[in-house]
């Protein structure tokens, strides 16, 4: 899913360069960025626009639901259990939910459905070239821009 907000964020914003920024990005902000240029997009019908926010939304929400999978599992516990974690003097409870591997393969098809459905909505709205800007400049490079971020 994420790969593909990269390159839904390139075609939004409509210049190979858009790689040398979403390199930085979250997911989340990848998924809000996304949204805001649809806002704003000019050559983007309006009807056009909806399916794109959708599939931005359901991107959303696996996201949401993929961040609590991975960033809760460091605490797991046998069955639900609370944890405190102690962060200078103030002390946080936090509930963390065991997952079932079923639930974890749901995840897994609910990112993949989330990204389908953003592909399906970039292609209807910009046609079906519109993945090949993000890969220009890599192509140009012979590298990953990403791996500059040093630099």
């Amino acid at each position: 899913m994420e790969r593909v907000l990269r390159t839904a964020f390139s075609a939004l914003v409509g210049s190979k360069y858009a790689a040398v920024v979403d390199g930085r990005l979250s997911t989340a902000a990848l998924i809000e960025d996304c949204q805001r240029i649809t806002r704003y997009h000019t050559t983007i019908p309006q009807a056009a626009k909806e399916p794109i926010w959708t599939a931005l939304k359901a991107c959303h929400e696996a996201n949401r639901d993929r961040n609590r999978v991975i960033h809760d599992t460091w605490a797991t516990r046998p069955g639900s259990a609370t944890v405190t974690l102690h962060r200078g003097r103030t002390p946080h409870d936090v509930t963390v939910a065991v997952r079932t591997l079923n639930e974890v393969r749901h995840l897994a098809e609910q990112l993949a459905d989330a990204a389908h459905e953003l592909r399906a909505a970039m292609a209807a709205a910009l046609g079906p070239d519109w993945a090949v800007l993000e890969d220009q400049l890599r192509q140009e490079l012979g590298r990953d821009v990403n791996a500059d971020l040093d630099r």
